[in-house]
């Protein structure tokens, strides 16, 4: 028999999770705050309801156990619920730990006082005159941000998005407006990528690593976005990592699901993200997300050869195992709204070509009358495997010409950078 599967969150980041989900046997059943036609289409039953409105899973307690996609239900204590209230098994961390995301400024004190390697260095901000005393002690190359969950809009990097102390200032004072406190980094530069794990609490299992591509542009050019793609290599690492440089990595990882037990006294089970920048030899953290990414969840599910819902299973029980990925070259691209992200087109229609072999994911469109359009955010992500780089990207240039509508995308798409 068939797990019975709840899925929470509508992106493409899900619907990715869906199709293995349904792939190793399981029988989906999805909760959305709007319809992703892609994770309807595999669902046994779907719900459409506000992601914070948890009364509404109370129709799911006949599920084997829960997924959860995003990370605001996460911060918001969704897995507590479905555990405490409704006694569903769940893939995701709670909110006692899921403060490694929702509160940047716990995660530098988390890092510091557990002697953890890769922090960045940083001061806490309350008023004007912090932000003068950080100016002073970092210069005016520095990172700002908010404490909480922005959505990846809340972060303001000197260059970017100011160059004097007016701009920076500013900012200060819309934070401080809305918050008692942020965060003011010292801007490092460096290399990024990300390393995903499955953990039980006890141990973790490392992903391929993968390598994103944030602006909107081809040559890396233009405005920062949620991500234009992503991609990842055969033999699972990056060109510009050591093999000390990858376990430094996943060691940071360990100590930092250890400090959260410690911390909380909370087991941490489901997905960790770490962001980390490679810079003048030494591995940084950047962030952490308490949940696949997105694009990279669609590399590495592609790649994925164990069973998802056993792992799953696993996560859930403490009993977790070795995970098995295909030694293949990945290129994840999106295409998004014509204007992405500053003036996207909204309410364009979409049509896929039915003789697209490349898999597709929906990430922010809708469906009204059978036919998809378009939202102010990404629309698409299309994923292609090969021997190598070269190989995947050429099967992606093949496909993406069958997807329609006022879209762009970048072509450059796993150059490596």
């Amino acid at each position: 028999m068939s797990d019975k599967v709840l899925l929470i969150g509508n992106g493409a980041r899900e619907h990715a999770i869906a199709k293995k989900i349904v792939e190793n046997g399981g029988a989906l059943y999805s909760y959305m705050s709007r319809e992703n036609p892609g994770i309807a289409d595999l669902s046994k039953k779907f719900r459409i309801g506000k992601l914070d409105d948890f009364t509404k899973l109370k129709k799911y307690r006949n599920v084997d156990y829960a997924i959860v996609g995003p990370e605001n239900p996460l911060s918001e204590g969704i897995t507590n619920y479905l555990e405490d209230k409704l006694k569903i098994p769940t893939c995701g961390p709670r909110k006692e730990v899921a403060k490694i995301e929702s509160s940047k400024i716990f995660t530098r004190y988390l890092l510091d006082a557990y002697d953890i390697p890769g922090n960045i260095p940083y001061t806490i901000c309350r008023s004007i005159d912090d932000l003068e005393d950080a100016i002073h002690e970092f210069g005016l190359e520095i990172v700002i941000k908010p404490d909480g969950l922005t959505g990846g809009k809340g972060v303001r990097v000197h260059g970017d998005h100011f160059t004097c102390f007016k701009g920076v200032r500013d900012y200060a004072k819309q934070l401080l407006a809305q918050d008692t406190e942020f965060l003011v980094e010292e801007k490092i530069k460096g290399k990024e990528f990300s390393l995903q794990v499955f953990t039980d609490g006890k141990s973790i299992t490392p992903m391929p690593l993968v390598r994103d591509y944030k602006r909107a542009y081809n040559g890396e050019k233009g405005p920062n976005t949620g991500s234009m793609g992503s991609y990842s290599l055969p033999s699972h690492d990056l060109p510009f990592l050591s093999e000390k440089d990858i376990q430094s990595a996943i060691g940071i990882l360990g100590k930092t699901i250890n400090a959260l037990k410690k911390e909380t006294g909370t087991d941490y089970k489901g997905i960790l993200y770490g962001q980390f920048m490679k810079t003048n030899g030494k591995i940084h953290v950047i962030e952490f997300n308490v949940r696949f990414g997105d694009p990279e969840a669609i590399n590495v599910l592609k790649l994925l050869k164990t069973d998802f819902n056993l792992i799953a299973q696993q996560i859930i029980d403490g009993t977790l195992g070795r995970t098995e990925f295909s030694n293949q070259a990945t290129v994840c691209t999106y295409l998004v709204p014509k204007g992405y992200p500053t003036d996207p087109k909204e309410n364009r229609p979409i049509k896929v070509d039915t003789n697209m072999n490349a898999d597709l994911y929906y990430a922010s469109v809708f469906r009204e009358k059978k036919e998809i359009k378009t939202t102010k955010s990404r629309a698409i992500a299309i994923i292609e495997t090969g021997s190598n780089l070269e190989e995947a990207k050429q099967k992606i240039n093949d496909n993406i010409t069958k997807i329609k509508g006022d879209l762009f995308y970048r072509n450059d798409i796993g150059v490596l950078l």
